[in-house]
């Protein structure tokens, strides 16, 4: 029995054609569709890799800037204590040469109402020289608490005198140094809070 050449090769290249189409194109096309899923998990992974790397470096921005973080929370401070205002006021005013007459709260009031921060207004009664009252005033921008000078208002040295008079103050003999001129002062200072 004599096989036909042509016959053959035309049956074997029809039994790989018929072989590649049932077995290695269904593999085929398993391995494209888990290719494709393979791109999608890559880039899900490479997104939230490059979100979280934003958030790190975001985080360490913020590390590096958390002396000035402090600094805005030192200004305003989340909790209101007036104590701490009122002897501030006081030592500040005694170390820059002010006699504190009288120290009140003004007003302690929220700014707007769609934010936490309260205003806190203080009225400050001093006694002193314009040279300690602009030391005063230079102390306390120079502190790390926000504080605003709403308004100043000055007094006569007559007043300062009577003043001066109804404090004990005043002597018969004055020294030198108690010489120097004291005018009356009235300041409204404005602090912040949360």
């Amino acid at each position: 029995m004599e096989i036909n050449r042509p016959i053959t090769i035309a049956v074997a290249l029809f039994i790989v054609v018929l072989l590649i189409f049932f077995l290695v194109a269904p593999k085929y096309q398993q391995f494209k569709v888990f290719q494709q899923k393979i791109g999608e998990k890559q880039a899900a992974y490479d997104a939230k890799f490059a979100y979280y790397s934003e958030v790190a470096n975001v985080y360490e921005q913020l590390m590096a800037k958390k002396d000035i973080v402090d600094k805005i929370d030192s200004a305003i401070p989340s909790n209101v204590s007036y104590g701490t205002l009122v002897y501030f006021f006081q030592k500040k005013g005694l170390e820059n040469g002010l006699i504190m007459k009288g120290l009140f709260l003004t007003r302690a009031s929220s700014i707007n109402p769609e934010t936490d921060i309260k205003e806190i207004t203080f009225s400050l009664d001093l006694l002193g020289g314009y040279a300690a009252l602009k030391s005063f005033m230079a102390s306390l921008e120079k502190s790390a608490r926000l504080f605003e000078v709403a308004s100043i208002s000055f007094g006569s040295s007559a007043q300062a005198e009577a003043t001066s008079t109804l404090l004990g103050t005043k002597s018969k003999n004055p020294a030198p140094a108690q010489i120097l001129q004291t005018y009356p002062f009235k300041l409204e200072v404005k602090t912040y809070s949360y």
